[in-house]
């Protein structure tokens, strides 16, 4: 197999979010792969759990079973089709409460590897086209285009659900090679499909991007933003201390004020212990606690609306005065300054 990478398979894995996705595309399909799964040694309680990863060589052989059991060639575009909010962890919700599709497409392009390690999902602008591109990391892996079909599928089909119209991409594009029957994707995507193509892509106009979420609301967004990052900052904190620190300081502010106790005991270490790994990583508590309130205001002040006085209590300052002052050391002008240069 071809692997300019170097990446072993081994070490890859999914989020069980995406291989409920695929059980479930499974059983309306007619298959039920609930004994696969537990001859793979995963348990349902096990895919249940909050930020639980699976090997990717796990979700290869589902995916096998299902295309294989399914009879369906096409169980990848089909799969897409059937994409719900639960299917995509905290992305879905944040996605669907966004005030627009740039918004939502802001969150969902780095979001790609939490998902599923294998694939990366860029984006290219040219002229009046936004044109997302997914890739992979081992391209040749086996039925690896009906996870592109499913990705392609679910993003056009999640797109017109939750901006509740029927608008259509420009053209989409596979690198592997056409069926020989085309009527599924012209029903799906109603627009020019080519394959054999140098990428796989989907083409929407720009104008897309400005329309609104039908269900959009600035507070459920600002709490699952902020979980989209958590879960985000969780996965590359995997084998990084201050990354794990910074990840549970971003859970603990939906609370309350973090304090270096209450996140010891949270990754399971005595306070001082973590703080002297701290030091061996030449940081300290409250400069990771700083940077993190850093990065929190700046994200509310500029994808919500909400008051700075809620924005500064609920970064744990006691009044909003110390919000300003923390704020004018940060960037040396007011938050509501901040705010409006950045709109104007």
């Amino acid at each position: 197999m071809n692997n300019p990478n170097n990446i072993r398979p081994g070490t890859l894995t999914v989020a069980s979010y995406w291989v409920e996705y695929l059980l479930d595309a499974a059983l309306h399909l007619g298959c039920d792969l609930s004994g696969e799964l537990l001859r793979l040694g995963i348990t349902e309680e096990q895919l249940e759990q909050p930020h639980a990863r699976v090997a990717l060589r796990t979700e290869q052989a589902l995916l096998h079973a299902a295309v294989t059991r399914t009879a369906d060639p096409l169980f990848g575009l089909h799969m897409g089709e059937m994409i719900r909010p639960r299917f995509m962890g905290e992305l879905g919700y944040a996605t669907m409460s966004s005030a627009n599709l740039r918004q939502a497409l802001e969150l969902t392009i780095p979001f790609q590897r939490v998902t599923n390690e294998l694939m990366t999902l860029d984006v290219e602008r040219e002229d009046n086209r936004l044109i997302l591109m997914w890739d992979a990391v081992l391209p040749d892996q086996p039925d690896h285009h009906h996870r592109i079909e499913a990705l392609c599928a679910g993003a056009v089909t999640f797109g017109r659900w939750i901006t509740g119209t029927s608008e259509n991409p420009e053209s989409v594009h596979f690198r592997h090679a056409a069926p020989d029957d085309l009527a599924e994707y012209q029903r799906i995507f109603r627009c020019p499909v080519h394959f054999n193509t140098e990428h796989n892509a989907v083409v929407l106009d720009k104008r897309l991007l400005d329309l609104p979420i039908r269900d959009a609301d600035p507070e459920v967004h600002r709490i699952m933003r902020h979980r989209v990052h958590q879960a985000m900052t969780q996965f590359m904190a995997r084998d990084n201390l201050l990354d794990q620190v910074r990840a549970e300081i971003q859970r603990q502010l939906l609370e309350g004020t973090p304090q270096l106790e209450s996140v010891a005991e949270a990754m399971n270490v005595k306070p001082w212990t973590l703080r002297r790994r701290l030091r061996a990583e030449e940081a300290d508590f409250t400069t990771l606690l700083d940077d993190e309130r850093k990065a929190l205001a700046t994200d509310w002040l500029i994808n919500s609306d909400r008051p700075v006085s809620q924005i500064a209590a609920d970064l744990g300052y006691s009044e909003q005065s110390a919000f300003n002052r923390a704020f004018r050391r940060w960037f040396a002008c007011t938050p509501v300054a901040y705010r409006q240069q950045y709109r104007g």
